[in-house]
């Protein structure tokens, strides 16, 4: 009995790329740290959320590559800084970052912690309400970087993001305010 063998076929091996790495939203980074940073005390809150910019990678309106979120502890008095990074580049480590805690001075009429439970709208709804309300100023201003930032002040009786059109409130012309919880438009910032 002949056999038929015909030319063998050789199997290369595709290499899938990896997919492009994306920007992430406020309330996906505040979760993130949020599991950890409990493990270091059970009472947490939140006194600020803050996306961070980074010099080789632009992200949307609304989302970051790496988000800062600060935590309190009452009962232990002290601070936690946590960072969560989808990216491994200009000094952070891609993940959760949760290095040691702090002291911390108390709250002021700057910023008071407030429960996570506080935080019900995401960053990039947020913008799109901040942007709806800064129609003019957003036209005069395409270029400019916004920042987002969350937290509890005597500015507002709520927490509230701060959507800041620059990279900080210093250095800023424009921001406004818009309610964690609901996703309205609270004011513009003076």
């Amino acid at each position: 009995v002949a056999s038929c063998s015909g030319p063998t076929a050789t199997r290369q091996v595709e290499k899938k790329e990896a997919a492009p790495v994306e920007a992430i939203t406020g309330l996906t980074g505040l979760y993130r740290c949020y599991g950890p940073s409990r493990q270091w005390a059970q009472d947490i809150q939140v006194l600020r959320v803050q996306n961070i910019f980074l010099k080789s990678r632009q992200a949307p309106p609304g989302k970051a590559f790496a988000w800062q979120i600060t935590f309190v502890s009452p009962s232990k008095n002290r601070i936690k800084n946590c960072t969560y990074s989808v990216v491994k580049e200009d000094g952070l480590f891609e993940g959760v970052y949760n290095p040691n805690d702090e002291a911390f001075s108390g709250t002021s009429k700057l910023a008071q912690p407030f429960v996570i439970q506080t935080v019900k709208k995401d960053t990039d709804e947020i913008y799109k309400v901040a942007l709806d309300n800064s129609k003019e100023y957003a036209q005069k201003n395409p270029n400019v970087p916004i920042s987002m930032l969350l937290e509890f002040s005597e500015r507002n009786p709520v927490a509230a993001w701060r959507v800041i059109w620059g990279t900080s409130v210093g250095t800023s012309a424009y921001s406004v305010f818009v309610d964690a919880t609901n996703g309205l438009y609270l004011k513009k910032a003076f």
